[in-house]
């Protein structure tokens, strides 16, 4: 399932971002532009992590931006966006630049792909490799 929906239009890579609600906003464009999500998912995301903190950031150099289910998502998708310079998510560090944006309808619908995407950061390597990257096809090769 990841390897068909984290699809090549659903990656950017790009050299840096201002700050982290930047990230958010451009790693979120491919499921805009793609009506996976809409404006109102990404302000969302953007405040969630506001309020709460920089939760999202779940491992060095790795984010998954996301936010409740509501009318505002329309498909479970899931985008990328790769920084060569990761931005910070708080004043402490958090910073990540692997930014995966997770497009969920529901509570459940988007759990395998979840999985399946937990096993790809588990393994090191594959990390490293997709940090490293310097073309989408790469980071396509990587997941697959």
């Amino acid at each position: 399932m990841l390897k068909e929906i984290l699809t090549e239009e659903m990656i950017q890579i790009l050299p840096s971002v201002d700050t982290w609600e930047d990230a958010i906003k451009q790693g979120s464009e491919p499921l805009v532009s793609r009506e996976f999500i809409n404006a109102q998912y990404v302000a969302n995301m953007i405040d969630n992590v506001k309020e709460l903190g920089p939760y999202i950031v779940i491992a060095p150099d790795v984010a998954i931006a996301h936010a409740r289910p509501k009318e505002d998502v329309f498909k479970v998708g899931l985008s990328l966006l790769k920084l060569d310079h990761g931005v910070p998510f708080s004043k402490d560090g958090h910073y990540a630049s692997l930014i995966f944006v997770l497009a969920a309808v529901d509570n459940e619908q988007h759990l395998h792909l979840l999985s399946e995407l937990a096993a790809v950061l588990k393994d090191s390597g594959k990390v490293n490799q997709m940090k490293q990257a310097n073309s989408v096809k790469q980071i396509e090769q990587v997941i697959q």
